[in-house]
């Protein structure tokens, strides 16, 4: 068959298309080195490393890379704050520290030194600056009078009360009891409990309990076995005991007439506790306050030398309203008393110099960069004394019922004890009945309704103290709940979980009773809904 003649109208088709290679969508990553994809990724930001995590099981590893979130954790959290630190003169930092894969060599982030999973300490930093967390309640059925105690250390929760005795929860599972005692030796005689302390000591967990009739229990928890023991009981004191502090082997205990006494629980011993029982703690200092006034809280610190034991107090001054107080006693290991100072807030609430040593203090002579003020006029003054104090050095905040905070910085060397400066604090639109702070400067507030809870971090506001320069996070952050779950109906003695979801608005009939306590990753609020209900909230930043 003979080939077709092209027709004249083939010759006016277009030319065909010549091939040719897109160069945009040539894989040049797959090819690489998980070193050199690592070394790119180090120059992304978090929002990108969080996509590249969604493009395949590859890059999912390598975006989540710990040595990757290491990095943006320094430049996000480390570096700033010492570079802030710095420019406050408060540190010999370098403006511009490097950054150094030794955790060690990072200030004040030695307890995260071991730490493997940097992506949660990221996500969990972040969720503290934001307020984002998760709740979840748990109930107390028929509340005893005195009501329940509770404290947080390690990740584990304690109760006591005089019905159930002592008990020991994990805050990841509360719904099970991971150990229990009872109180009372004898049968129907309850014991109630007024006070209670916790505190880490050579791997195990230390829990003193002090009751309304002056006597103080010891009890050792091993993390390992979940094994709860009594260690001692004995009479401590003659009426109540009001309030406690623990540090490793020492305990400060404060009774209900204003004894202060000073115990040494390891008896000059620093090897691990037994179970099979410990000698009574020793006596090594006993006190009589004249005139203490509630609210108070009580601090401990022990150093390699000597013992510091502070009481901090509220009092009514007439130039400036309520002040607080603070008394330190420093003590050698044998209970002698080496030094006595006391050191009031009056001088920071009129805005000027704190007297040290013998120098009097000046009324008329302002913090540099504070505008004159009228002499014997007080720039904070409270009319009504404060509704809770919380101290750890060196930091010191009181709270109060006109909705704001009071913050202060202790001064503590080996010749002198002053307070430095005053820094009102708002925020709160109600009442705020509880407060807690720890020495890295991290505070927890809760309002009197228990419907507003904000998180603080006052390091941020030194710079601005004794001067009324707002300091940049005058207001706090509010908690924001992602999920909160009510409580379902709960057995007699047990703590069951909350299985409904409900809305984040809180019973109007609740009343804050206490602020727990928090760690890293979770606060913890005890406060009573209606008639004949309490409520553990656990509030989880993971």
């Amino acid at each position: 068959m003979s080939k077709r003649r092209r027709d004249r109208s083939d010759s006016d088709l277009p030319p065909k298309r010549i091939r040719t290679v897109d160069l945009r969508s040539v894989d040049r990553l797959s090819g690489l080195s998980n070193e050199l994809l690592l070394h790119i990724l180090s120059f992304l930001s978090v929002s990108s490393l969080n996509i590249c995590q969604r493009l395949s099981h590859r890059f999912h590893a390598l975006g989540g890379d710990s040595e990757l979130w290491k990095r943006q954790y320094y430049s996000q959290w480390v570096q700033p704050r010492a570079r802030r630190l710095a420019n406050s003169k408060r540190t010999t930092l370098p403006a511009r520290a490097d950054y150094s894969p030794r955790v060690a060599n990072w200030f004040d982030h030695g307890h995260l030194e071991h730490e493997g999973n940097w992506k949660r300490q990221y996500r969990l930093r972040h969720n503290w600056s934001r307020g984002l967390c998760r709740v979840t309640e748990v109930e107390f059925p028929e509340p005893p009078c005195p009501p329940t105690l509770v404290r947080f250390c390690a990740g584990i929760v304690f109760t006591v009360d005089s019905a159930c005795g002592l008990r020991a929860w994990t805050a990841n599972d509360p719904a099970s009891c991971l150990a229990s005692v009872s109180l009372s030796t004898r049968p129907n005689s309850p014991v109630n409990p007024t006070a209670l302390a916790v505190s880490q000591s050579y791997g195990n967990i230390v829990i003193s309990v002090g009751t309304e009739n002056g006597h103080l229990s010891l009890f050792l928890l091993d993390p390992q076995t979940s094994k709860l023991a009594l260690q001692s009981s004995y009479a401590a004191c003659n009426g109540a005991i009001t309030a406690m502090a623990m540090s490793t082997s020492y305990l400060l205990v404060v009774s209900q007439y204003t004894n202060l006494i000073l115990y040494d629980m390891h008896h000059g011993s620093h090897q691990k506790w037994q179970y099979s029982g410990a000698a009574t703690p020793r006596q090594l200092a006993s006190l009589k306050a004249d005139n203490i006034l509630a609210p108070m809280t009580l601090s401990l610190r022990v150093s390699q030398s000597d013992i510091i034991a502070t009481v901090v107090y509220s009092f009514f001054h007439i130039g400036c309203g309520w002040s607080i107080g603070i008394q330190e006693l420093r003590l050698n290991k044998d209970g002698q008393q080496l030094d006595s100072r006391l050191a009031t807030t009056v001088d920071s609430q009129y805005g000027v110099r704190p007297s040290r040593g013998s120098q009097p203090s000046k009324r008329h002579s302002a913090e540099p960069g504070q505008s004159q003020s009228t002499p014997g006029a007080p720039f904070i003054l409270h009319q009504q004394p404060p509704t809770s104090l919380s101290y750890s050095h060196p930091y010191l905040l009181t709270s109060h019922a006109d909705n704001t905070l009071t913050m202060y910085l202790v001064v503590s060397t080996a010749d002198d004890l002053f307070v430095q400066g005053g820094r009102r604090l708002w925020g709160h639109t109600s009442s705020v009945s509880a407060v807690q702070v720890t020495k890295r400067g991290k505070a927890v507030s809760v309002s009197s309704r228990g419907d507003e809870i904000r998180i603080w971090e006052l390091e941020t506001a030194i710079s601005s103290l004794g001067t009324r320069k707002a300091p940049k996070e005058e207001h706090g952050i509010q908690l924001s709940a992602g999920s909160k779950h009510e409580p379902a109906p709960a057995l007699p003695r047990t703590l069951s979980e909350s299985l409904n979801s409900k809305s984040q608005e809180t019973s109007p009939l609740s009343i804050m009773q206490d602020c727990v306590g928090f760690d890293e990753e979770r606060v913890l609020l005890l406060r009573e809904k209606g008639v004949g209900t309490q409520l553990l909230e656990c509030y989880d930043f993971t």
